[in-house]
């Protein structure tokens, strides 16, 4: 399955693939599964900004070997710049017949820290590349209680982010989500085929029933705790019980019942 967008003027492109989703929302396990559709080269936690911490070039070259040494001395010797990176490796996936996906690095735009100053709200990975380059995107969430909690105890997140900060950024991303499609992480758990084969066609890719036998192995990705590496099922996370003032601190912020409202979820009683 190849999507192609019609640009005018022109003969209609391949396009490249991307898929957003916020931190710990289920991303890394959801992404392995589609790495592991056949002919899918998956490029992790790419974004504009990021390029220092995740370089999109060094993971094509490294973990693909999509560039030759003549592409990595162009790189060195022109600076070339973010837009011409992904260019080059798209087209270098086109010549050899495979689809390039990007995981997007979302949580740069909607939550920022510790990382960048402040969110821009905005899908800077997908706005950036289509001016050049066409492209298809879809996103993931996970219940904003579950995911603040899991973010909030990772230790370079303590004390650089308020509820009201994540929830406001959580607000704007879903906001988005239900403009481009998204699926629910718990979904996900709960029917991992028929989720991935939804991701599958909203990103235009075949979806192969082998990932089964290859996600739990994967490891060309980043962001990988390594919980689930080699586990032959997928299973919905534990939760341990909400104390209510936390429970009462999420009832009375807007940003986050108004994104129940958005992705269809409920707030547990």
């Amino acid at each position: 399955m190849t999507a192609r967008v019609p640009t005018k003027g022109k003969t209609a492109q391949p396009a490249i693939r991307v898929l957003h989703h916020m931190a710990r929302s289920g991303g890394t396990v959801i992404s392995k599964c589609l790495a592991t559709m056949d002919g899918v080269v998956l490029l992790s936690e790419i974004h504009p900004a990021g390029i220092r911490m995740f370089n999109p070039l060094q993971q094509a070259h490294e973990w693909f070997g999509l560039l030759a040494d003549a592409d990595l001395r162009a790189v060195q010797n022109g600076g070339i710049g973010f837009q011409e990176g992904i260019a080059l490796i798209h087209e270098r996936c086109v010549e050899q017949g495979k689809i390039l996906l990007l995981r997007d690095w979302t949580h740069l735009d909607f939550t920022a820290v510790p990382f960048l100053s402040r969110p821009s709200y905005q899908l800077t990975l997908a706005d950036v590349l289509k001016e050049r380059l066409p492209l298809v995107n879809t996103t993931t969430v996970r219940h904003p209680i579950h995911q603040w909690r899991s973010l909030s105890q990772l230790p370079i997140m303590r004390e650089k982010l308020t509820l009201d900060t994540f929830l406001e950024g959580y607000r704007r991303f879903a906001e988005y989500c239900v403009q481009i499609g998204f699926i629910r992480f718990e979904d996900f758990t709960d029917d991992t085929e028929r989720q991935l084969r939804i991701l599958c066609g909203r990103l235009a890719i075949n979806y192969d029933e082998a990932w089964r036998e290859r996600w739990g192995t994967y490891t060309k990705i980043t962001g990988d705790s390594g919980r689930q590496q080699g586990k032959a099922e997928i299973k919905p996370p534990s939760h341990k019980t909400v104390e209510p003032a936390l429970l009462n601190a999420f009832a009375n912020n807007a940003d986050y019942r108004h994104s129940l409202k958005l992705l269809g979820y409920e707030h547990p009683l």
